[in-house]
């Protein structure tokens, strides 16, 4: 993200907390400037070694996502809860599919299964990177899910210390 020292100040910059980055912008917008898309341009991210450590990344995404929201009404997105709907759509199909002791619940699971799969493989040209690519959607997803769920019910996120949810 690169603005000028003039928006920097007036906006007082970033903040220390969850999603800053976001906020930033939705800062800048607020204070009537324009913002845009440079196509050209690449960010590096650093990308984590475990899918223990992704997952809590994505968990903490999720998490200020809602802080996000609270701080910004009308910043939340139908898209941004659809990790959350997912979460909840999967354990509904398998209780639902152990409860009627009927596989055909999971057919929605299997065909999101398989789209990733194909997806990956069509992509990346290797059998073992499209069944990573099932692993590290699932991770991804509940990650987030389970984050944005969480603070949106206990809203603890908010009330604890950011450096232990960057860790």
């Amino acid at each position: 993200m690169g603005m000028s020292k003039e928006v920097f100040a007036k906006v007082g910059g970033y903040k220390n907390m969850i999603g800053e980055d976001i906020d930033l912008s939705i800062r800048i917008k607020a204070a009537g400037f324009k913002t845009r898309l440079f196509r050209d341009a690449y960010v590096f991210h650093k990308r984590r070694v475990s899918f223990r450590k992704f997952f809590r990344q994505v968990n903490t995404f999720g998490k200020g996502r809602v802080l996000l929201s609270k701080m910004h009404p009308g910043s939340l997105k139908a898209v941004h809860t659809m990790p959350m709907f997912f979460v909840l759509g999967n354990f509904a199909l398998v209780a639902l599919a152990a409860a009627f002791l009927n596989l055909w619940f999971l057919l929605p699971l299997a065909v999101y299964i398989v789209a990733v799969f194909f997806e990956s493989l069509v992509k990346n040209k290797k059998i073992s990177i499209a069944f990573l690519s099932i692993v590290a959607s699932y991770w991804q997803l509940f990650g987030y899910g389970t984050g944005f769920m969480g603070e949106l019910i206990t809203g603890k996120a908010g009330k604890s210390s950011q450096e232990k949810l960057y860790k």
